[in-house]
């Protein structure tokens, strides 16, 4: 997993200042935009996203609530070993050392366990980081049924700007799946950053997301054959999306999923400083809303008494992406503890795949966002975090995740190797 990197200042709001409180109630150091990004800012930040940059609402519309029922188990003794520190681990002690702001476990579609930290509350959006991208990769199939989009057309067929560029010959499936073929800078976050307006542009920054995808060029030979983490993807993706559709992104999930999933809030997602939606990283989300999204996967796409996402896209998704692309990519990394079930895993459509004995599918952000999407058990865990700094987010999600397996496994008996 890649992770972001650290800017100084939002150029457009550098005076803005926002006082805040620990969780606790003790008094904080005030929040500037100039240091949102990580600890200890972050434990306010991501929780209130839209205070600090320009977004788009998406309704949750006027239907009923989809009820959760309450079937609660108490999980934190729960113990597992922990990969990072080699020692053993129960659930309280891991959500409290992995800056835990949210985490809910549903069972067969009720909630089994359900805690909030750092001031955060039901009603609470927060920011899904990249979990944002398996958002964008769900609805894209939506579009792909009802035949506006085609998975292997050439992303230049619906976006000519983008000729010239990484994407010139590259297929929708191939920018879905992160096996588009591109050679990355050393740091390959933080120009995208500055374009969103997250960070402090430089003299070369480019003017808005649109205007950055258009700066890609640099190819690294054909596409298809190997994973790489390529951040802008879903940008292109959504640029699609609302190029056959006529609507802003933000408007397209409120129709397709979001007023039709019986969600209890309205969700956001952040844009850059010229109306276009930040799809990589920016959608913010409620605990319990996002619960929801993941056991309508669980249930194949239907939810809340009717199909919302066809049946036939989350077959694919479960039925995982290129293993030699995954391989390929794994092959050039350094030994290092991997998920369980992720050893011979992929990546479809924005989504991470365990191997098919395993059968899991997660939705990972930076700064240890995760959903687990479990459909042998019946089961779907999320947790919201906010941990200090990159490194701190990448141990922990790979603890929480092995914690989650054992709460998995605790409750329905099924693991993964």
């Amino acid at each position: 997993m890649s992770g972001r990197t650290v800017g100084y200042a939002v150029l457009c709001a550098l005076f803005l200042l926002i006082s805040w409180q620990w969780a606790g109630g003790a008094e904080s150091p005030t929040v500037t935009v100039d240091k949102w990004y990580w600890g200890p800012a972050n434990r306010w930040s991501w929780l209130h996203t839209r205070r600090l940059f320009p977004s788009a609402n998406i309704s949750r519309g006027a239907g009923p609530v989809a009820p959760l029922e309450n079937a609660s188990r108490d999980l934190s003794a729960v113990a597992f070993k922990d990969p990072v520190s080699g020692q053993r681990m129960t659930i309280k002690e891991m959500l409290q050392k992995t800056y835990t702001d949210g985490f809910i476990v549903l069972k067969d579609g009720k909630v089994s366990a359900e805690q909030y930290f750092n001031g955060m509350t039901p009603d609470s959006p927060h920011l899904l980081m990249s979990m944002t991208k398996s958002v964008v990769g769900t609805l894209t199939g939506i579009l792909v049924a009802q035949g506006k989009i085609r998975v292997d057309a050439r992303v230049t067929d619906y976006v000519p700007e983008l000729k010239g560029t990484v994407y010139d010959d590259a297929t929708v499936r191939q920018a879905l799946d992160m096996t588009v073929a591109a050679r990355l800078p050393p740091d390959p976050y933080k120009a995208i950053d500055q374009a969103a307006g997250w960070i402090t542009p430089d003299a070369s920054s480019a003017h808005g997301l649109h205007a950055f995808l258009k700066t890609l060029t640099l190819k690294n030979g054909p596409h298809g054959r190997k994973f790489l983490y390529l951040d802008p993807s879903p940008q292109v993706i959504s640029w699609i999306i609302e190029r056959v559709t006529h609507e802003d992104f933000s408007t397209v999930l409120q129709e397709q999923i979001w007023s039709k999933l019986g969600t209890e809030h309205d969700g956001y997602v952040l844009l850059d400083h010229y109306q276009e939606a930040y799809t990589t990283p920016g959608i913010n989300f409620t605990l319990r809303d996002m619960a929801r999204f993941g056991q309508m996967m669980v249930q194949g796409g239907e939810y809340n008494g009717q199909r919302i996402v066809p049946a036939e896209w989350v077959k694919d998704i479960r039925g995982g992406g290129d293993p030699r692309a995954w391989q390929a990519a794994r092959a050039e990394e350094p030994p290092h503890p991997e998920m369980p079930g992720y050893a011979n895993g992929s990546y479809r459509s924005y989504w991470w795949m365990a191997d098919q004995k395993c059968g899991r599918y997660a939705a990972i952000g930076l700064g240890a966002q995760l959903m687990v999407v479990d459909p042998i058990a019946n089961m779907v865990v999320v947790k919201f975090s906010s941990p200090p700094d990159i490194d701190a987010g990448e141990r922990m999600t790979l603890t929480a995740y092995y914690g989650v397996d054992e709460i998995i496994g605790t409750l329905t008996g099924h693991r993964c190797p």
